[in-house]
């Protein structure tokens, strides 16, 4: 699963270690978190994990979730939630040449 990978760890390192470079799109829902990340940060197999023009969204495994649990904690206290925790991390991505970024969207369930 796309989601699981490396690529996709090394994505969420660097928003989390260079916020100032990333920007935080506003949501409507309070359990959801959107970056949209400069397309120049290096990524192993972009068209894989960032397609053009469309949406690539998956579930992440408890083991990731077991693995980067304090980087994904990171990026919940960042949500509007009135939950306390969650169990479960969907990620949305894809690559907007347009904007020249690429879109990272957390749902915390």
């Amino acid at each position: 699963m796309a989601s699981n990978s490396d690529s996709i760890y090394n994505v969420l390192t660097f928003i989390h270690r260079h916020q100032d470079k990333v920007r935080f799109i506003s949501q409507r829902n309070s359990n959801v978190i959107a970056i949209g990340v400069p397309d120049t940060v290096p990524v192993a197999n972009p068209e894989l994990y960032f397609p053009v023009g469309h949406l690539l969204v998956n579930r992440m495994d408890d083991d990731f979730l077991a693995m980067n649990g304090d980087l994904l904690n990171d990026f919940f206290e960042r949500t509007q939630s009135s939950k306390l925790d969650y169990r479960e991390v969907w990620i949305t991505t894809s690559h907007i040449p347009a904007e020249q970024a690429y879109l990272v969207e957390l749902s915390f369930e």
